[in-house]
């Protein structure tokens, strides 16, 4: 099960926070600065011509003798996007492929059950995405079409991604190995941005973090299978390993933080009541 009962109760108390907010084609839940029609009182201002009469609180005119326009707040929906890497790597190990999974389910869940238009791309030519539904009451179909996504061969996440871009996306999250060049990502990632914020959780698993190998070994490129280096693993090379995975990681989240995009890197390892509500929490992403 990716996402438990209980879970999905306190899932559902959070909502994701985004600084850039849009029109959508219905109301929401979201409580926007323009005002509206929704039953939540912002303040009053004079009445004007061409005001709605009807707006006018006569309550306040009998004790001022003055017309004046009740403002509500503005009720608007969230357009949320996920977009899931299906590459060789992220399921060359189970554990790690299972919490990409219910990574998703539980971004996912948390728009659902704020009303927000919620839609999940596994970019594969061999998995069905999950579109522009809205409402809590699509929790189980999402979860359920999840679970059906395999890993795809010969597929190069970043590369693809502009492809599968949602422009009407108001917030996209993306979630990835990121096992990639760095250069190579943020470009791609530039030409998703546009016009919507990007938050990037970085994934990696626990073998890929502090790997146990030693001896002569013949490492395989999963993403390319061609791509084959025989080494003698030492605790030399394990730490030279660690460094430039290190350097990588921290090459990644500066040049996503110059940009304006969001980033966070997380384990296979972790539960994800820490990823979400600890981690996710402490970036201002989730309140």
């Amino acid at each position: 099960m990716l996402l438990s009962s209980d879970l999905r109760i306190r899932l559902g108390r959070y909502q994701w926070q985004t600084s850039q907010m849009k029109r959508g084609i219905q109301k929401g839940s979201r409580r926007s600065k323009m005002f509206g029609s929704s039953l939540d009182f912002s303040d009053f201002r004079p009445y004007q011509p061409g005001d709605d009469v009807r707006q006018i609180d006569w309550n306040v005119y009998a004790r001022t003798h003055r017309h004046y326009i009740k403002r509500f707040l503005d009720e608007q929906e969230l357009s949320l996007t996920i977009y899931l890497d299906c590459s060789s790597s992220m399921g060359l190990e189970k554990e790690k492929w299972q919490a990409a999974k219910a990574l998703v389910a539980a971004i996912a869940h948390i728009g659902l059950a704020n009303d927000d238009r919620v839609s999940i791309i596994p970019v594969s030519p061999d998995n069905v995405p999950f579109l522009h539904k809205k409402g809590v009451v699509f929790s189980n179909e999402m979860v359920q079409q999840i679970q059906t996504y395999d890993p795809t061969n010969n597929i190069n996440f970043f590369e693809k991604l502009p492809q599968y871009r949602q422009r009407k996306s108001m917030l996209s999250f993306l979630v990835s190995d990121c096992l990639e060049p760095v250069d190579v990502m943020i470009n791609q990632l530039r030409v998703v941005q546009s016009h919507q914020q990007l938050r990037l959780v970085h994934l990696l698993s626990e073998r890929e973090l502090n790997p146990v190998i030693s001896g002569d070994v013949k490492l395989i490129d999963v993403e390319n299978d061609s791509d084959i280096v025989q080494v003698s693993v030492n605790r030399q090379v394990l730490q030279h390993y660690r460094e430039r995975l290190r350097e990588h990681c921290l090459s990644l989240e500066k040049q996503c933080s110059e940009r304006g995009i969001g980033y966070v890197r997380v384990s296979s390892g972790q539960s994800l009541d820490d990823i979400l509500f600890l981690e996710m929490r402490k970036k201002g992403w989730l309140a």
